[in-house]
């Protein structure tokens, strides 16, 4: 035998509530978690700074710099050492990637 009950209009309206309040705590709870892991970890301005200074400085010394393309994820800033690493065309016209440190003030 199975016995099946219908809920409350009470407990509807209870259940609905906790969802919409867990919704709002959630919320808030990611809210925090993203201002806590924004708090500066990122790229500081004057590192910013070095490293376009760099990417001028490389796209000087490339044969073709309309094909110059920078790997972003690869960059890293070390005191005044910028690491980049780009892929641009040679003098023969054929695409090479390359790792390089720059001095940079």
């Amino acid at each position: 035998m199975v016995i099946v009950t219908k809920p409350s209009g009470q407990n509807i309206v209870a259940n609905f509530k906790k969802e919409k309040v867990m919704k709002k705590v959630f919320t808030v709870a990611l809210l925090c978690a993203c201002l806590v892991g924004c708090n500066g970890s990122g790229s500081s301005g004057g590192d910013i700074d070095k490293i376009i200074a760099a990417k001028a400085r490389v796209r000087s010394m490339v044969n073709y710099p309309d094909t110059l393309s920078f790997h972003n994820m690869s960059t890293s800033v070390s005191g005044n050492t910028v690491t980049l690493k780009f892929t641009a065309k040679n003098a023969f016209g054929v695409p090479e990637t390359h790792v390089m440190d720059i001095e940079v003030n």
